[in-house]
């Protein structure tokens, strides 16, 4: 199960993330992941929020969703947004447009953080404040 491992590094980020912008709390983190991952959105969920435990991410929604892949073919500079479920029946990922074989995925294979939400913490006589924070690592 990778997502254990994925989890606990996009919670790392997020608690390295919180102490950095002086956060108290991580209240909500929007995360894509390519289509050519084999990451499990639901599993991935459910790591994150036994990795978030005991860390300002506890009890933070996650927001999992796919993100399509798209290749490049060599031969024509054609680009290409795929479905996934073509191309896993086909077996072999080729142009669409010119039918070469000599392609590269341009998308597909990541996972990002795009957005980060949490409250940063009470100062003396103010309530807490929350921060919407964007950010692209994978």
């Amino acid at each position: 199960m990778h997502e254990l491992s994925l989890a606990l590094n996009v919670v790392d980020f997020l608690v390295r993330l919180a102490h950095d912008q002086g956060l108290c709390r991580i209240t909500a983190a929007f995360i894509e992941i390519g289509e050519m991952t084999h990451i499990d959105p639901r599993q991935l969920k459910f790591s994150l929020k036994m990795a978030s435990e005991g860390t300002p991410a506890e009890g933070c929604k996650f927001h999992v969703k796919k993100g399509r892949a798209s290749i490049k073919c060599n031969g024509c500079g054609n680009s290409t947004v795929l479905d996934a479920k073509d191309m896993i029946a086909q077996y072999e990922l080729k142009c669409p447009k010119c039918g070469g074989l000599d392609v590269e995925i341009e998308k597909g294979r990541e996972l990002v953080l795009k957005r980060v939400k949490g409250s940063k913490k009470a100062v003396a006589g103010s309530g807490a404040s929350s921060d919407n924070l964007s950010h692209a690592d994978s």
